[in-house]
């Protein structure tokens, strides 16, 4: 089994295999982890979030960012909100 290359949002050693990762690298390098291992770093929040047709990744929105990109953002993710909502409702959607 062959594993897709994921793009790291932030850096960290990689204990299983003795190997430094820093934010922008693509995991994993040379070994091939385990689904367990993808897993738990997919729920620490270590790969950027990529459109699966595109490759494109997305940047999470700040409150610096418009309501309309923030909906963008929410829409490209598939996280669903009600179209009247406030750009502080919006960015409580968004979890880290």
């Amino acid at each position: 089994m062959t594993t897709e290359r994921m793009k790291l949002a932030k850096g960290f050693f990689d204990t299983e295999t003795n190997l430094e990762y820093s934010a922008g690298d693509m995991y994993p390098r040379y070994v091939e982890p385990t689904a367990e291992r993808i897993a738990f770093l997919k729920d620490a929040g270590v790969f950027e979030e990529v459109n699966e047709g595109t490759g494109e990744t997305f940047e999470k929105p700040t409150d610096k960012n418009t309501v309309d990109e923030i909906k963008g953002y929410l829409d490209q993710v598939g996280i669903e909100y009600d179209k009247a909502a406030k750009k502080a409702d919006l960015l409580a959607l968004i979890t880290d």
